[in-house]
């Protein structure tokens, strides 16, 4: 009895402390949050900066998203990228690995071309969700200014198609279709192969 009562007096002991500390790490948090609201950056990525190695792991992965985006604001794009792709490795929540993925797609978007942003974009399509209709946008958007047509015009066709694309996705994917137009015809031959003679010996 003793010892049970002291594995419980252990645990709510344990428990409480894990609870304080998700506390400590919510207040550090929001203010960062708020610093990045007023606009001192700097100040920001300083508070944010403990965040991302303690607590638990929805704080370190919010505040690493944070702390990536104050990055991105200051036009250090690589080491924004680099920190989006380490939160998408980390994280276990399938949601926050895919925001972290969908914001580095962006990221390679105004830098790179167009088949570094379809090898970034594709996992989040074949993962399903909400997320993968915004990286078909994505996807179909880069592939129309690389003059991918097909593939633009392939990708908003399924998500005018799917039956679960959020409405404005639709939309906006519809309004695209009808400015990129149909597929061109397959063009007609000008003129028809000539008969080939047939060669001596062959039967006429």
């Amino acid at each position: 009895l003793i010892a049970v009562l002291a594995g419980i007096g252990g645990w709510q002991l344990w428990r409480g402390e894990m609870l304080k500390a998700a506390q400590r790490q919510s207040d550090a948090f929001a203010v960062a949050l708020q610093q990045a609201a007023n606009g001192d950056i700097d100040a920001a990525k300083t508070a944010f900066e403990p965040l991302l190695t303690r607590g638990p792991q929805a704080y370190r992965i919010m505040a690493g998203m944070e702390h990536a985006a104050l990055l991105q604001s200051q036009g250090d794009l690589q080491a924004a990228l680099t920190e989006f792709d380490t939160i998408a490795a980390d994280a276990r929540d399938p949601v926050m690995r895919a925001s972290a993925q969908l914001r580095a797609a962006y990221l390679v978007a105004d830098s790179q071309d167009f088949q570094a942003v379809q090898a970034r974009v594709q996992p989040i399509i074949d993962g399903g969700g909400q997320f993968s209709f915004l990286a078909q946008e994505l996807l179909a958007v880069e592939a129309w200014e690389a003059g991918q047509t097909d593939i633009a015009r392939d990708t908003l066709e399924n998500m005018r198609l799917a039956f679960d694309t959020p409405q404005s996705v639709r939309q906006r994917a519809e309004l695209a279709l009808a400015v990129l137009g149909p597929a061109p015809a397959p063009a007609a031959d000008e003129a028809a192969e000539p008969a080939r003679q047939p060669t001596e010996g062959e039967s006429k």
